[in-house]
């Protein structure tokens, strides 16, 4: 079918065609969703393309070229109603021989409402949601050669002295720093364990060919839950091997699987965890099509989270537990660490401080370095739900005993809402603050201290830290001490709770 172009189109209008039949053209009043609109306006011509009017190569075949430059552009973004401009106009007559208005088009038999609205039905089906073209994932920082050790699969294991990685599973993007670590050390222990010979040190301390330029995000990682090594486990000559060095951190995450990306993605470096963007046409073919099937089944949830009216259903991310949500049964005191438990990565690992900015969905804030802090899982609803009235009139009171860096720290809980007016510092107790460091005494000194102010029971408090060695030093407090090496989830609450119930005498 051919579309002549000319200007004689009347103003004011509309006309509709379907390239993808040889019976395309209707008026506006049928608002048929698989047709191209054009309209008379005083720019010129207006299209407007109907939701399922996407493939590009029938639109360039059935309609002028301008036209179909617009009509591709909104095929690759994947918008349903675009209105694109030009100075063109579709000519009245260019109508196929035999076309009838639809005002002087005969009823249908029956033609009733009922009729109409399944016609409607049929004539605008719901298109299919647009393939993902990037996922954003948490992304981290290594320097060579144990970057690329750990992308060529010859160490299987990362290990920090922090918990940074904590609460990252699943996917992860790894970034490449420019710096290189003493590459004749790594490579000595190498081969004296036997995970390399000379003829390949070279290649497995290196990225391949096409990925040398360091400075950017060169690879995938799946990476397993992070959990805290014994000093014995540290030690052990199979735990150096999986970590490709004798130097072993305290905090161990196992590295699942790991790709190359096919060429490398630009992303300037930060400290901590960050989120990148990645484009899924920068992944193998492997990864590519396992990223696609998840971010497909993410977008098919967020679909059946909206009902007809549009609005998405509201739900908490993770399981509650409905008996941690008894007012009545919680601890009268509940103390918390903020680095680890509250929130990642810890302040020391950041460069920069306030002012900090909270970001929409409320779970991170940025710092003045532009770098980003993250409240684990279920710290807002528990904050808030401890700082309600019924916790209140409860006898509820919340504490921190922490050693964080208080000129950020102290900043960042004044920022941080838990709901709607309410900050992390308006939860707790301003008498109940501990937050100094003690050399060798761990968090005794702060519970010791909470102790002595609410002269509560020691049965009565529950201590959450991500430190195992803080846990130990109130050992001999009473106090029920939980250890939270992934933070403060919905899961790891439960358990907390748990943990305090069982210990704690039966209330009068």
């Amino acid at each position: 079918m051919s579309v002549s172009v000319a200007y004689g189109l009347p103003f004011g209008t509309t006309v509709g065609f379907r390239p993808l039949s040889s019976h395309c053209w209707a008026s506006a009043s049928e608002h048929r969703a698989d047709f191209l609109w054009i309209s008379s306006t005083f720019g010129g011509l207006r299209a407007t393309s109907g939701p399922s009017c996407r493939r590009a190569p029938e639109l360039t075949r059935a309609i002028p070229a301008a036209v179909a430059a617009m009509a591709t552009a909104i095929s690759v973004s994947g918008a349903t109603r675009r209105r694109w401009s030009t100075r063109a106009a579709v000519a009245q007559n260019a109508a196929p021989e035999g076309w009838v208005p639809p005002s002087s088009r005969r009823p249908l038999q029956g033609g009733g409402p009922q009729s109409q609205q399944a016609l409607q039905t049929e004539s605008a089906p719901t298109p299919p949601p647009a393939s993902p073209t990037s996922v954003e994932l948490p992304c981290f920082s290594m320097c060579d050669p144990y970057a690329s050790l750990l992308l060529h699969g010859v160490k299987t294991v990362e290990t920090r002295n922090h918990p940074m990685l904590q609460g990252v599973t699943g996917f992860c993007l790894l970034h490449v720093g420019h710096k290189i670590m003493d590459e004749n050390a790594a490579a000595e222990f190498l081969w004296r364990t036997g995970l390399a010979d000379e003829s390949n040190l070279d290649r497995i301390t290196h990225p391949p060919v096409g990925l040398s330029a360091r400075g950017q995000v060169l690879g995938v990682m799946e990476l397993e839950e992070t959990r805290q090594y014994t000093d014995a486990e540290r030690r052990l000559e199979s735990s150096q091997k999986k970590v490709a060095s004798e130097t072993v951190g305290k905090f161990a995450t196992p590295v699942r699987r790991t790709w190359w990306l096919q060429q490398p993605l630009r992303e300037r470096g930060q400290p901590g965890v960050w989120r990148a963007s990645l484009p899924l046409e920068l992944a193998p073919p492997d990864l590519r099509a396992i990223l696609e099937q998840k971010a497909g089944a993410a977008q098919a949830l967020v679909s059946q989270a909206k009902p007809e009216g549009g609005a998405e259903k509201r739900g908490n991310p993770e399981p509650q537990n409905d008996r941690a949500d008894n007012c009545a049964d919680l601890p009268k005191l509940v103390v918390f660490d903020l680095d680890g438990v509250c929130w990642s990565p810890e302040m020391y690992q950041t460069k920069g401080g306030p002012p900090y900015r909270q970001l929409a969905g409320g779970d991170v804030a940025m710092n003045s370095a532009g770098e980003e802090i993250r409240l684990f899982g279920a710290v807002r609803r528990i904050w808030a739900l401890l700082h309600s009235q019924e916790a209140r009139a409860h006898g509820i009171r919340v504490a921190v005993a922490s050693s964080s860096r208080r000129n950020k720290a102290v900043p960042l809980l004044a920022t941080l809402e838990v709901c709607p007016r309410v900050r992390m510092s308006d939860v707790i107790d301003q008498e109940l603050f501990e937050m100094y460091y003690c050399k060798g005494e761990g968090k005794r000194p702060h519970l010791q201290s909470l102790l002595s102010k609410t002269k509560l029971p020691p049965s009565e408090v529950l201590f959450v830290d991500d430190n195992i060695d803080n846990i130990r030093s109130v050992a001999g407090l009473g106090v029920v001490a939980v250890h939270l090496p992934q933070g403060l989830s919905e899961a790891t609450w439960a358990a907390a709770l748990t943990s305090y119930r069982s210990k704690r005498p039966a209330r009068p």
